[in-house]
């Protein structure tokens, strides 16, 4: 009993004094870099073996068609990217990218293997100052937002190391990278800032642009302004400390050339009014697309206006202002499911700027101001009587007013189609109530009128005296016409302001049947 208690004891004893358990941490932290190991290497044959520096190219314009297919504009007005050799590249440029980004980046041949495994291991990777090689990738991937993105972007880094020399990675970036101004790559960006070429910039325009790539390169980092790089630039020897002075006062000074406000759009055909409408497009596919696609030529857009009819409008308008006392006269056309089909404005006014005053003074019905068909009736527009106008011709049915027909790539395959689309329907009984109080258009011209066989179109005239001007609108079955026009503002008595309204009345509703007539000229 006494031996059984004395081997208990020992036994007990020997379990408490023998070696403690090692902590296991050390053990997964060596199959955890085990199989990132690994799987870097199965991912660099895979993923990366299917990465290749691309070939950067010159941009082409963005064309814009008319529905038939003639030539509007194009938008890229101005050089946007260059591709361009480090040869071509001013020297002190390429110190001063360096200098900002990376300074060993061309003095080391092994990779780098810290910058590509730590996103990995911490699952972020704005805190790391990449490689170029990475904000090479960048530029196409974005900077990785997972631990499996990053070690996506790692393998492709391995990959390019392995295949390509660091000049020439360093090389496809300088060409690519976006400088502002809707610049990409340094030819482009040296043109827009200050106006020369890359390999003829300066000391302080290079720190300048090298401070803009490492500003956007990382948000959490060192200090990126231009006197930082200059600085830089003098502690290793690359520039003298007069230059650093000097340079940093000709920054203090401004390296730079005014900005170009104006919208890269080039009209193809000049006096026939079509700008308003090249920026409307431009607006809207910049905020769905971005402006880099449209700058960089990558797309083709056909839209819905017809160019030949432009010119006819455009005639009719300037021809009416040359041989009237009318100031100014806008017209738009839609057709029957609100694609725009012509806009013109004498001194280039836009059909949604000219403003006809509340919903009130254009209502003809007191059942319009019920109906709450726009958002916005105190500051109506010319475009939103010809939408109204539209509206009712339409018998209650909203189409929403369209700009483009479709969108394709750089190939030819087609990237977006536009077909009408119905936004809102209104009480057909109303839209009948309000439709019974227009007035028929009659025209000299036997194919306009209220006979069997001739176009029936049906509108109402409106004015504002005190502003001395008159508007139009008015729809066929095939289209919906606004007009505005302005007269010179006079001093007269009460009678003579109604008798040139009645004659301006006359003149506006001639201009409405010669578009018309103009629009139906094929029957």
């Amino acid at each position: 009993m006494a031996s059984e208690r004395v081997r208990y004891m020992s036994d007990s004893s020997g379990e408490e004094q023998g070696p403690k358990p090692k902590s296991a941490w050390p053990l997964s932290l060596y199959i955890a870099t085990v199989v990132l190991i690994l799987g870097c290497g199965i991912l660099v044959k895979t993923i990366g073996e299917s990465t290749a520096i691309s070939d950067p190219r010159s941009d082409d314009d963005t064309v814009i068609y008319d529905r038939h297919g003639v030539e509007l504009g194009r938008f890229h007005s101005e050089i946007n990217m260059v591709p361009v050799t480090l040869e071509n590249m001013s020297p002190i440029l390429v110190d001063a990218v360096l200098t900002a980004l990376d300074p060993d980046y061309l003095k080391l041949d092994k990779i780098q293997t810290w910058e590509l495994v730590s996103p990995i291991l911490n699952g972020n990777s704005k805190q790391d100052l990449p490689s170029i090689t990475q904000l090479y990738l960048r530029l196409e991937d974005g900077v990785p937002s997972s631990r499996t993105a990053a070690l996506r972007e790692a393998s492709k880094a391995i990959h390019l190391e392995r295949s390509y020399p660091r000049e020439a990675l360093l090389e496809q970036y300088l060409s690519q990278v976006p400088l502002g101004r809707d610049s990409f790559g340094v030819e482009a960006a040296a043109l827009s800032w200050y106006g020369r070429s890359a390999k003829d910039l300066e000391i302080g325009q290079a720190a300048h642009l090298a401070s803009q790539m490492a500003r956007s390169a990382w948000r959490q980092g060192p200090e990126t302004s231009g006197h930082s790089i200059l600085n830089q630039l003098h502690e290793a020897g690359l520039i003298t400390e007069r230059e650093a002075v000097n340079q940093r006062q000709a920054l203090l000074e401004g390296v730079l050339i005014p900005d170009r406000t104006a919208k890269p759009i080039k009209p193809a055909v000049v006096d026939v009014g079509v700008m308003p409408t090249l920026e409307k497009i431009y607006g809207a596919l910049a905020d769905q697309y971005g402006k880099e696609t449209l700058v960089k030529g990558d797309v083709t857009i056909v839209s819905t206006l017809d160019l030949d009819l432009q010119r006819r409008v455009a005639r009719i308008a300037n021809t009416t202002v040359s041989t009237s006392e009318i100031q100014q006269l806008v017209i738009v056309v839609l057709d029957d499911r609100n694609q725009l089909r012509a806009a013109y404005g004498t001194g280039d006014l836009s059909p949604e700027e000219t403003g006809l005053g509340p919903l009130q003074r254009i209502a003809w019905s007191s059942k319009l101001t019920d109906l709450e068909i726009f958002n916005t009736p105190d500051d109506f527009s010319l475009l939103q009587l010809a939408e109204l106008h539209s509206l009712v011709a339409r018998n209650g049915v909203k189409y929403e007013t369209g700009v483009l027909l479709e969108i394709s790539d750089r190939s030819g395959q087609q990237v977006d189609r536009f077909s009408h689309r119905v936004s809102e329907k209104f009480d057909f009984r109303t839209i009948t109530e309000i439709a019974n109080e227009l007035d028929d258009l009659l025209t000299i011209d036997d194919n306009i009128g209220v006979s069997e066989g001739q176009v029936r179109v049906r509108g109402k005239l409106g004015g504002d005296d005190e502003r001395n001007v008159m508007w139009y609108g008015g729809a066929s079955a095939r289209f919906a016409v606004a007009l505005w026009m302005s007269y010179p503002l006079e001093d007269t008595t009460s009678g003579e302001v109604e008798g040139s309204q009645l004659g301006n009345g006359r003149e506006a509703v001639r201009v409405a049947g010669t578009i018309f007539s103009e629009l139906h000229s094929d029957g």
